[in-house]
């Protein structure tokens, strides 16, 4: 069978047989896992995804931007479509100034270099940074030649704790703060700009997982020095890869830009000229074409995923064994890239992390494991603390080790369907709790 005749045949079970209303005994039978029913069988009714990827998106708009690109010969520079997205996020971020940049880390590593005006030969002080992240809110700094402070998060929200960060602040020696706005819910950016205003820090914003995200005083991206932005293919915003760099300050984005651009000038340097240290780090036409497109879809899309947020947090108060993180009352939008949960094993018979996880699986529950070690305990940092001990302060982090036991996701686009969407992933966390529950009595 060919896959086109796969496909056709897939789409046309789902149409006809996923439609078929499903029995009653999958909420409450037995365990899929044990021979019973599932709540969802994502062969007939798979979970909701973008419509980035569909035919009609393809030939109606991609396409054409896509082939406009390569008729116009113009695929890198001078960047007129990168600039223009550049432009339309940072209006939406409410800055002055965006760069878009090949991915997300480049985005922070250059809000780094850009911030200090460091060109990563030296050391350049140390950068506190939360223990439970995704690496590269740590690897930006190492790779300009920053330390880094690992500390720990919130209790609620798991992101950056104000209290720890202060503690942690060696005069002299610290230089900045990185909160990242955790799962797409900002970081508590009134106690972090108050700390860094009293201890004379900067704060780069990790923004790749928070698009649209707002925080009371404003949008993420617009609330530190600079921010960093990732286009990463999980991302709610997306063109496979690719990061944006977001500030408020002139001198930061001309910094930023020379280092992206092998050191030219922003409007005056010519192609041989170099005035400062730089790279070739800038993205393709392409990509900005395929972002430019997207974005004009992004609020509307974001719209939808915060309607199912909001009626899953309704609906997971009449479960036990999954915890939604807190929402703090400083955040007035949340970017909405992972819905997150703690596991509460008392709750669900006892069972561990990973038999529950099985147990969803089989029920159709799209639930995915999320940071299972903390920064400082991946592989490559231990390796690197060895070698490296002068450029880490790996402080006591409880919080951060207990959560990377715990957490696990829901991710974006799977808010993109429906409120019956929605009811199936609760049935089938209630349905687990309930069965094992029973066996431990």
């Amino acid at each position: 069978m060919t896959s086109a005749l796969k496909q056709s045949t897939k789409w046309l079970a789902q149409q006809t047989l996923g439609r078929i209303p499903a029995p009653a005994s999958r909420l409450t039978g037995k365990l899929a896992l044990d021979g019973g029913t599932p709540v969802r069988d994502t062969r007939l009714r798979p979970w909701a995804g973008s419509d980035n990827h569909s035919r009609t998106t393809w030939v109606a708009h991609v396409g054409p931007a896509m082939r406009q690109v390569f008729l116009s010969g113009s695929e890198g520079l001078p960047q007129t479509k990168q600039k223009e997205m550049a432009r339309r996020f940072a209006d939406y971020c409410g800055c002055k100034h965006a760069l878009m940049l090949p991915h997300g880390t480049d985005a922070l590593r250059f809000a780094l270099s850009a911030v200090f005006d460091h060109d990563g030969l030296d050391y350049g002080g140390e950068v506190i940074v939360p223990n439970l992240s995704f690496i590269a809110s740590a690897t930006c700094a190492l790779d300009r030649r920053f330390g880094v402070a690992l500390v720990d998060v919130d209790p609620g929200t798991l992101n950056l704790d104000p209290q720890r960060v202060e503690e942690a602040i060696i005069p002299g020696k610290t230089k900045a703060i990185i909160p990242v706005h955790q799962f797409g819910q900002p970081a508590n950016m009134t106690a972090l700009t108050d700390i860094a205003k009293k201890h004379g820090l900067k704060i780069i914003e990790d923004a790749a997982q928070a698009h649209g995200a707002v925080w009371e005083s404003g949008p993420v991206g617009s609330l530190g020095d600079a921010a960093g932005f990732s286009f990463q293919s999980a991302k709610n915003l997306t063109c496979g890869e690719g990061g944006m760099l977001t500030t408020n300050d002139k001198d930061i984005f001309d910094r930023a830009y020379m280092l992206h651009n092998a050191g030219r000038l922003p409007e005056t340097g010519s192609r041989w000229e170099h005035a400062t240290l730089g790279w070739n780090c800038r993205p393709t036409e392409y990509q900005a074409a395929l972002l430019l497109h997207r974005f004009g879809q992004f609020e509307r899309q974001q719209e939808t995923r915060a309607k199912n947020f909001k009626r899953l947090r309704e609906l997971m108060r009449e479960v036990k064994c999954l915890e939604p993180l807190a929402e703090h009352p400083g955040m007035k939008k949340h970017g909405m890239y992972m819905f997150v949960l703690r596991y509460k094993s008392e709750h669900c018979g006892g069972i561990s992390l990973e038999e529950f996880m099985r147990a969803a699986g089989a029920e159709g529950a799209p639930l995915n494991r999320c940071y299972a070690h903390t920064i400082a305990d991946q592989p490559a940092m231990k390796s690197l603390m060895a070698r490296h001990p002068d450029y880490f302060r790996a402080l006591p982090t409880p919080v951060s080790d207990k959560a990377a036991q715990e957490i696990i996701y829901i991710g974006a686009n799977v808010f993109l369907g429906t409120e019956r969407d929605m009811e199936d992933i609760a049935a089938a966390v209630r349905k687990i709790e309930k069965a094992k529950s029973r066996e431990q009595k």
